[in-house]
């Protein structure tokens, strides 16, 4: 209900009189459940209950609206505000959400019935009422059989009565509601439970995840991203227990009947999409951060054992939260942000508007047990949902085909506000490698989409939630940020948020807003953004651009065309012209530096450019890897390069070697530049002491490494890896040194991983004898560094038995340290004993052994990338089928991870054979998982065309070198 002085009212409708009698009347928890939980639904409707079948008498409309395609609501009605009251029973055995919910709305169109989404919800039929707002309150008549389910589309019909021929007037405001009863599921989704331990007991707390179609399962409402409405939400918890919310808390009032239980009610929010609310009942620490000056407060959440670990939370997030208000130049405009760890939480984190709900791994980090990795792992994603709060929740995409406007974005702005607390990881530097680079071994897939792809079903909008939409995002708007320039993209996003805040854009709105700001500051681009965006992020792929030196006069040509790893006779039919927009850059010396463009209209596909350096001087194109594009020269050109890296690599920006290295390996897994090139430039690295180009040029060895670790050829590899990675190792040192570089460290434990991995005697015999101390002493935490604690736990259990297994895993049993356990049962999959990862995969799916159902997917995937665990986790998957899609439901997401880790070596035709008739086998139900399994049949078949065309060149150049 919709107060004239903006205050809170508590919601006393008629049909919520009952529930509150019932309440009174009960003296105990146990009860309630009892009595609300028996209430007889044979009368009742549900859609995704088992308790009752939907109603079909009288349905011929319902179910015209089945039949659409459409799957967006009919615009008729559309939100102003809602009254949402949830009481979640954390009872067990009983577990379950009882709920009332009252929504103003306002009729756009005459109309008999209003179209809303419910899910997994039981509806009280008799409770459903429709009052017309005038100087009256008027009730309008539901339909005996007016409300219907179509459970395919997940709407909610309420028709009108037609004996009473009462309709919705075009222009009036009404209210609908209805009372409802709910399953607190551990399926991590919608409102669901979460469960822990504290001090050996088992705790419960019930938990939110409503992005992007599951708000529906809490409450019926109008779930889609451009129906923002206000909510003010009331909370039921016991009084040991904190409620929370997306806005402060205003009154507690108790439970009529009762003195355990309680109401919180909170205040009004600003107008928000329903992705973003958010409900707490938990029994959680709060850790109250020092804002400053600032006008908000800021508090961290977490279970009580877990209090230590919201220190580096609390102390960055209000930084990074004032940062962003001074990036956009727009104040942050909720009183509060809450940040909460959740023990059960599918994704990373989610940006709730006020209340952002992490995994614990992404927002906890203990001094002793953490490693640098996972201080960086929790700023980024802290900076990440931050951003969002302007990027995403202050201004909305309209509809899920633009999410990269709020995936890409925060993406990007993420090492903007990670760079501002923590300098020393030179977030700017890596951002090559964490993203760009990563997401262009997806995107040169022939099976890649468009950042901005039309989507419908909920199954087409989680798939959309990839490296596409987060990488490439990201990495565009990096690229239009260096060509705009700082000021004038700054200002233009400034513009963009003020003009459409509170409110919802397409990615046109951000053209139209930085065209106009460039123009402004008369910033010279060949055409408007848009013209040069559109080709960014309606086509899906990236070019390669080729530079061939003219050496006798200085001339440069130039020309692009799309990057594919294979190319397929599906490629020759696609119709679209492949050509983009490229801005340019090249440097000879890293002092001047020379800018172009390439059109995505040129009649030919060839630049000329005139360049005056001398013929032995080297020539490097797209600077500081700005743009999204591979590079490849002429012979002599990559000669030149490799030469100058032999004799001073420095000369050379860090961020050009890692491009140079990551470059130089994938155009020659595509066949686009001979092996020996690249093989050659990478004995560079013996000199190397950098991150960045090691983090690049390991990633490059990681993928050969996989295609030929079951080969004859193999040896010679690891002899030469061993060879490039021993100086790396050496100069390192096992142990971490005081004041080093945040990034040495990190390079350590990449160099302890590579050389135990490739066969060094010294680094093996250190890690086994680490480990042996360790388990002779389990509670010191200084015998091994948190942050080579990763590969010394992988390696010592790769070398050794079950006693170094068994070890580790009563080590993540113990722990109440988050990030210390997922390293260490990601480092159980290093077991090289096959009935030991057989245990682990059976574990992943048992309830009782410990592995959390948030962590299952990612068990089952480490044990994929063992390279004697693939084909056991691949059989794995195909028998335990059924029971994977049980475990996994929220629209089978999580089973794309595991598809994509399963054959991402697959290299045989046998594998490849076994995939297709497995991906034809189980096509039905692949739900989420459809283009995941496409990628990696695509990524399958680049692997067997690698063995054919590059294997035997590869050993050819090792028999020589070796």
């Amino acid at each position: 209900m919709k107060t004239t002085d903006g205050g809170y009212v508590v919601s006393k409708c008629r049909a919520f009189l009952l529930f509150i009698a019932f309440v009174g009347s009960l003296i105990a928890v146990g009860l309630l459940v009892y009595f609300l939980a028996d209430r007889p639904v044979a009368s009742s409707v549900t859609n995704g209950a088992s308790t009752a079948s939907p109603s079909t008498s009288g349905s011929s409309k319902a179910e015209v609206i089945s039949s659409n395609k459409n799957v967006r609501l009919p615009r008729a009605v559309l939100p102003i505000r809602y009254d949402v009251r949830l009481f979640p029973v954390l009872e067990k055995g009983n577990f379950s959400i009882l709920g009332h919910v009252s929504i103003d709305v306002h009729c756009k169109m005459e109309t008999d019935r209003i179209v809303l989404h419910s899910a997994d919800i039981v509806v009280d039929p008799k409770s459903v009422e429709v009052m017309e707002h005038g100087k009256t309150m008027k009730t309008l008549m539901v339909a005996s059989d007016g409300i219907h389910y179509d459970t395919e589309m997940e709407f909610l019909v309420i028709r009108l009565c037609p004996k009473h021929k009462d309709k919705l007037a075009k222009g009036t405001n009404y209210t609908l509601s209805m009372s409802f009863v709910g399953h607190l599921t551990d399926q991590l989704r919608g409102l669901y439970r979460s469960t822990y331990k504290e001090d050996g007991i088992e705790k419960y707390m019930a938990v939110s995840q409503m992005e992007p179609t599951d708000a529906r399962r809490a409450f019926p409402c109008f779930d889609e991203p451009n129906m923002k409405a206000i909510f003010s939400v009331t909370l039921g918890r016991h009084r040991h227990m904190t409620a929370l919310s997306n806005m402060p808390l205003i009154n507690t009032t108790q439970m009529e009947g009762t003195e355990e239980f309680y109401w919180d009610h909170f205040a009004p929010s600003v107008p928000m999409s329903t992705y973003l609310v958010a409900f707490i009942v938990a029994n959680f620490t709060q850790v109250a951060a020092d804002v400053g000056n600032a006008n908000w407060k800021f508090n961290i959440y977490a279970r009580p054992s877990a209090r230590n670990q919201a220190q580096y939370a609390s102390e960055i997030g209000p930084k990074i939260q004032a940062f962003f208000e001074d990036y956009f130049q727009i104040p942050f405009p909720l009183p509060k942000q809450d940040m909460i760890a959740i023990p059960d939480f599918a994704a990373g984190a989610m940006e709730n508007w006020g209340l952002i709900t992490y995994r614990e791994t992404a927002l906890l980090y203990d001094e002793k047990k953490s490693s640098v990795s996972n201080k960086e792992r929790v700023c980024e994603v802290i900076a990440h949902e931050l951003a969002h709060q302007w990027f995403g929740n202050l201004v909305t995409m309209d509809w899920w085909t633009d999410l990269w406007l709020n995936e890409g974005f925060a993406s990007y702005a993420e090492y903007l506000g990670s760079e501002h607390v923590e300098p020393g990881l030179k977030w700017l530097q890596q951002f090559v490698t964490r993203d760009l680079q990563d997401v262009m071994s997806l995107d040169a897939l022939e099976s890649s989409h468009p950042i901005s792809v039309v989507v419908h079903h909920p199954n087409e909008i989680n798939e959309i939630f990839d490296r596409i939409s987060y990488g490439k995002g990201a990495t565009i708007i990096r690229m239009l940020a260096a060509f705009l320039g700082e000021k004038t993209f700054r200002q233009g996003l400034s513009n963009y948020l003020k003009s459409r805040q509170y409110g919802n854009a397409v990615q046109d709105d951000l053209w139209d807003a930085l065209t106009k700001q460039a123009k402004v500051n008369k910033v010279a681009i060949p055409t408007g953004v848009k013209q040069i965006m559109d080709t960014w992020t309606l086509k899906m792929g990236f070019p390669v651009v080729t530079v061939t030196r003219e050496y006798d006069n200085n001339t440069v040509l130039i020309s692009q065309e799309r990057f594919l790893m294979q190319r397929s006779n599906a490629s020759s039919q696609d119709k679209t012209v492949y050509l983009w927009w490229v801005p340019l850059t090249y440097t000879a010396d890293f002092q001047t530096i020379g800018s172009t463009w390439l059109s995505d209209g040129q009649t030919s596909k060839k630049h000329e450019l005139s360049i005056p350096i001398d013929k032995s001087q080297w020539l490097i194109f797209n600077v500081d890897q700005m743009g999204y594009y591979r590079i490849n020269y002429d012979a002599q050109n990559w000669q030149l390069i490799g030469q100058q890296l032999m004799t001073n690599h420095s000369a050379i920006s860090v961020i050009n070697r890692a491009q140079i290295m990551d470059d130089a390996f994938n155009l020659a897994e595509a066949g686009q530049l001979d092996y020996m090139t690249t093989l050659n430039l990478t004995r560079y690295l013996e000199h190397e002491s950098d991150y960045v180009p090691w983090d690049s040029a390991l990633s490059g060895m990681g993928s050969i490494s996989s295609m030929m670790s079951r080969t004859s050829g193999y040896g010679l590899l690891k002899k030469h890896f061993r060879t490039i990675i021993t100086p790396l190792y050496n100069k390192l040192g096992f142990d971490q040194k005081m004041g080093e570089d945040i990034l040495m460290t990190k390079l350590r434990a990449n160099a302890v991983s590579w050389a135990c991995s490739m066969g060094n005697k010294d680094c093996i015999s250190r890690v086994v004898s680490s480990y042996a101390q360790w388990m002779a002493d389990p509670e010191n935490v200084d015998i091994i560094s948190p942050n080579v604690k990763g590969p010394v736990t992988c390696a010592a259990i790769r070398e050794g038995d079950e006693a170094e297994w068994e070890f580790a895993l009563n080590r993540y049993m113990s722990s109440n340290v988050a990030s210390e356990q997922a390293v260490l049962l990601a480092s159980m999959s290093c077991s090289e004993k096959p009935w030991i990862l057989a245990k682990m995969l059976e574990m992943s799916l048992n309830s009782t052994s410990g592995i959390r159902k948030q962590d299952a997917a990612r068990v089952i995937s480490q044990v994929a990338y063992n390279s004697l665990g693939r084909y056991m986790a691949f059989n794995f998957i195909r028998d335990k089928w059924d029971e994977l899609r049980k475990v996994f439901p929220t629209t089978f997401s999580s089973m794309s991870g595991i598809i994509k880790a399963v054959a991402a070596s697959f290299n045989t035709d046998l594998e490849l054979k076994e995939l297709m008739q497995f991906r034809d086998e189980r096509s039905a139900s692949l739900g989420g998982a459809e283009r995941a399994m496409q990628q990696s049949i695509d990524r399958a078949k680049n692997n067997l065309n690698w063995m054919r065309q590059n294997y035997h060149k590869v050993v050819d150049w090792l028999q020589r070198v070796y």
